[in-house]
């Protein structure tokens, strides 16, 4: 089948693009290691010029190694990991482990670690643009983000999407969603071929770290009631995210959100009005070629199975597109799904967005 992901964890991140200098190294400093942070983690195993080199999180060291060390959804880590009072040890590499809380006198000197690049994962709500920048007075040259961020970064960048946008002097950029970075491909091809005047999307999410097993208070109540007994409506700030990707579709983007009881593997539902005809027929085969092209075809699987959540596990790709599933109506209505999984793919593009900023960074340097 045309454009299906591949599901491996063989490192999948490619060597930085043209510009770079051989032999330097980015090095990275993880501010948090949930899921994201692992699972970067792992992405980077063996990667030829990026490394993590330290890890702040305010948990404590044992049990974030025994998190690393077995994973219920990407399984056990595939090197020896060992620890000391101040380091993980990582197949022979020592990686500095920092305890504390951000935003405090704890927070990491990243001159002092090496730090090139920080990529703020921790996962909390909110992060305001002065916090951000605190990694950039201590010594960090990019602060990458893996959370929704309080304040606008200097640039929100889906790779493959808008990356063209990027700038050397970028410092502070936002790598999106997880749901932004399923949709925004098929919603360029779609505007491109048909035009887009309106879209309505609905995330249907695997339940996160962020709800709970069992009913608990919430400032939020709904994030309070159990994850893995219900189905649960959010707040999306998906359409943000979409209209700074794509400005054609500023103003023409309304989403939803909702976490259903499954730990992995997540659909984006679109349905767009558009300007010129379309059919079942034409959407698929506009996103069955473009998939296949170099612009799109790290980005889009084009899947024409019939798949379901647990197919699109451990895909490197973003998003999966769902031939089956397409509908139109009356000629100028379409319905079709991306599906995704809900930390892998993303975290791919994390590393290409990381590798793109080594990039520019050498081409400037060498001007």
């Amino acid at each position: 089948m045309a454009g299906d992901a591949q599901h491996t964890e063989a490192p999948a991140a490619r060597a930085t693009g043209a510009g770079s200098r051989p032999g330097e190294r980015v090095r990275i400093g993880l501010m948090g290691f949930g899921r994201v942070g692992r699972s970067l983690l792992r992405v980077l195993r063996g990667h030829p010029r990026l490394e993590v080199v330290a890890i702040a999180d305010p948990g404590e060291a044992e049990a974030l190694e025994y998190l690393l060390r077995f994973d219920t959804l990407l399984g056990r880590f595939p090197e020896e990991i060992g620890r000391t009072e101040d380091h993980l040890v990582v197949g022979g590499r020592p990686i500095a482990f920092l305890t504390g809380r951000p935003g405090t006198e704890s927070d990491p000197d990243w001159r002092e670690l090496g730090v090139d690049c920080v990529v703020e994962a921790t996962g909390r709500p909110g992060v305001g643009r002065s916090e951000l920048e605190g990694h950039l007075a201590r010594g960090a040259a990019r602060v990458v983000l893996c959370v929704p961020p309080a304040e606008p970064p200097d640039r929100t960048v889906l790779m493959g999407v808008n990356d063209d946008a990027l700038r050397a002097s970028d410092r502070i950029v936002s790598n999106g969603s997880c749901t932004a970075h399923a949709a925004a491909p098929i919603l360029a091809m779609l505007d491109e071929a048909f035009g887009v005047e309106r879209v309505f999307l609905n995330s249907v999410h695997a339940y996160t770290n962020e709800q709970r097993l069992a009913d608990v208070p919430a400032e939020e109540p709904r994030r309070g009631r159990a994850a893995s007994e219900n189905i649960i409506p959010q707040q999306a700030g998906t359409a943000a995210v979409l209209e700074a990707a794509l400005p054609d579709l500023a103003g023409k983007v309304i989403a939803s959100a909702m976490n259903v009881p499954v730990p992995n593997g997540s659909v984006v539902d679109m349905v767009c009005w558009h300007r010129e005809p379309v059919s079942v027929e034409l959407i698929n085969e506009v996103v069955r070629t473009a998939a296949s092209t170099e612009r799109w075809k790290r980005t889009v699987a084009y899947q024409s199975e019939p798949i379901v959540s647990s197919d699109v596990l451990r895909s490197p790709c973003p998003s999966t597109f769902d031939a089956e599933a397409t509908m139109a109506m009356d000629g100028r209505i379409s319905k079709t799904l991306a599906w995704f999984d809900n930390g892998w793919g993303y975290v791919h593009r994390a590393v290409e967005l990381i590798e793109r900023l080594a990039a520019l960074d050498a081409e400037e340097a060498a001007r």
